[in-house]
């Protein structure tokens, strides 16, 4: 009887943790392929103010990796976690009795961690300039 209990809760885990650092490498690429707002710098990538292309590489991925943990105290991080540790437990569920549960875990909570910076990258069209 624990021991269902403990895999659900390896699940949500699982599904945090991988929404979380999905949520980065979101954020690294939707920044060299899309645009992704700094704060207090603008909109950085290839539709936005800043191009990529003129400044260090390693500086965008300081840049970005800023802007992540700026959001993510914001609250940003709350919603990720909760996101992630939902779809660990559904899909946990879902495929409690396959043989790839935590690949699917892994897909499902990187989609996830995906949404919410996609949405950061188009919150100017959907409330107005900010």
């Amino acid at each position: 009887m624990v021991k269902p209990f403990m895999d659900s809760a390896s699940d949500e885990v699982k599904g945090m943790v991988v929404a979380v650092v999905s949520s980065l490498v979101t954020a690294v690429l939707f920044a060299y392929f899309f645009r992704l707002p700094i704060p207090m710098g603008g909109l950085i990538g290839p539709f936005g103010e800043l191009s990529i292309y003129d400044i260090n590489p390693l500086k965008v991925l300081f840049m970005v990796f800023v802007a992540w943990v700026f959001y993510n105290i914001l609250g940003g991080l709350i919603i990720v976690v909760l996101c992630g540790a939902m779809t660990g437990k559904m899909i946990g569920n879902r495929y409690s009795v396959s043989n790839n549960k935590n690949k699917m875990i892994i897909l499902w909570s990187s989609i996830a961690g995906a949404i919410p910076v996609f949405l950061l990258s188009i919150l100017d069209y959907i409330i107005g300039p900010w």
